[in-house]
């Protein structure tokens, strides 16, 4: 079995402009449209292999406030709460309004029954490390709830990319030891960033949602570095999940490329992945961590 440790749903008529113009480029948007329900994630799942998924809300533009958010939120919720178990809920918050972050944080895990947060530095446009997020990673760190951050370049005008580099989450690491980190797509394409995070904070994960490179002969090599990279400097694959960002990609193209990208490794470095690696990526790590934190 797998676990997808990274995927979205959203009210269909909230897609921004933004997003429409992108899905559009990829000749996806009405395939994306009409999947966007606890219905059509599971039967993905299905189709897959796949026993549970995190499930996140997403802030879609940087004009999205805790009104919009709560619009999302609820739906996500409502979603969830069809899948008889196999989504798990994170909700997403704005993060600079004050108390009002607080609370709508709390409604979300209290209320609402999130079991995580997530954050998308470059579509709200701010560095992890700026201190007035610090209120609500306490929230968390107290709740015993993860964050999910996005990480690594977006690739969408206007969104900045730079808000997304990894390195910013060390001091968060530092300053908040207990709080469960994901680094959402592995921090695409700063691989060495997050290799070094992953050596030094063991709170810290990450997942390998969305590293598909626009060649579609190469298109697997952005996963084979994030890959190679972790496994020499941090020591092991231990804290790698699978994420398929659903959906912007489905779960059997990153099956795909996570195969390929072990074949090719291995291919250079003989049985340098190995099967209990895939089964670490695909399930046993999640599973851990789930059960760490009470999932």
């Amino acid at each position: 079995m797998i676990i997808d440790s990274h995927t979205h749903l959203w009210p269909r008529d909230d897609t921004s402009e933004d997003l429409k113009v992108y899905f559009k480029k990829r000749n996806i948007f009405d395939k994306i449209s009409g999947i966007l329900t606890a219905e059509g994630i599971l039967e993905k799942m299905d189709v897959n292999g796949i026993e549970q998924s995190i499930v996140a809300s997403i802030a879609l533009h940087l004009d999205m406030n805790n009104d919009d958010l709560m619009k999302h939120n609820t739906y996500v919720s409502s979603e969830v709460k069809k899948s008889k178990g196999k989504l798990i809920g994170f909700c997403t918050v704005d993060p600079f309004d004050g108390d009002r972050s607080k609370n709508t944080l709390k409604h979300c895990i209290e209320e609402l029954g999130f079991q995580g947060l997530k954050l998308h530095p470059c579509f709200q446009q701010f560095y992890p490390n700026d201190q007035r997020l610090y209120p609500l990673y306490n929230e968390m760190q107290n709740y015993g709830k993860p964050i999910l951050f996005h990480t690594g370049g977006i690739g969408i005008v206007p969104y900045k990319d730079a808000y997304g580099s990894p390195q910013y989450l060390d001091d968060v690491g530092c300053d908040f030891p207990d709080l469960t980190i994901i680094l959402g797509h592995g921090g695409r394409m700063l691989y060495d960033q997050t290799a070094i995070l992953l050596r030094k904070h063991k709170n810290m994960y990450a997942d390998i949602s969305t590293n598909f490179g626009r060649s579609d002969k190469y298109n697997f090599q952005p996963l084979e570095w994030l890959l190679y990279k972790v496994k020499v400097w941090a020591g092991s694959l231990d804290r790698v999940l699978f994420g398929s960002d659903y959906p912007f990609y489905f779960q059997e193209e990153t099956l795909d490329i996570l195969d390929r990208a072990k074949r090719s490794l291995n291919k250079k470095n003989k049985i340098f992945i190995t099967l209990e690696d895939i089964d670490k990526i695909t399930y046993t790590n999640a599973k851990r961590l789930f059960s760490k934190l009470g999932l």
